[in-house]
């Protein structure tokens, strides 16, 4: 299964953090949707390109990784964090 950004979320980067923001809500009221992630989430989401999968991206993360790690524990944790970026409509199938 490949996955893809959607193309009305962005990303930006404010205040040192980083955030996914969907560009197509209805600001009423100065709201949108923002998401906050972190240093490993926006390597996960800059190398999401609608041709790798989940395995893929996990492969890449523990490929960027110094550190001796399980790739079975990063599969889960990508796999957990496509989940939710899903859930929010953030990303499509």
């Amino acid at each position: 299964m490949t996955i893809n950004r959607k193309d009305n979320i962005v990303c930006r980067k404010i205040h040192g953090s980083y955030f996914l923001i969907d560009i197509s809500d209805n600001y009423s009221g100065d709201k949108c949707s923002l998401y906050e992630v972190n240093q490993t989430g926006m390597f996960i989401w800059n190398n999401i390109d609608g041709n790798k999968t989940i395995f893929d991206l996990s492969q890449l993360l523990k490929d960027a990784i110094i550190d001796d790690i399980d790739i079975e524990i990063l599969h889960n944790d990508v796999s957990e964090f496509v989940s939710t970026l899903i859930q929010k409509n953030f990303l499509e199938v």
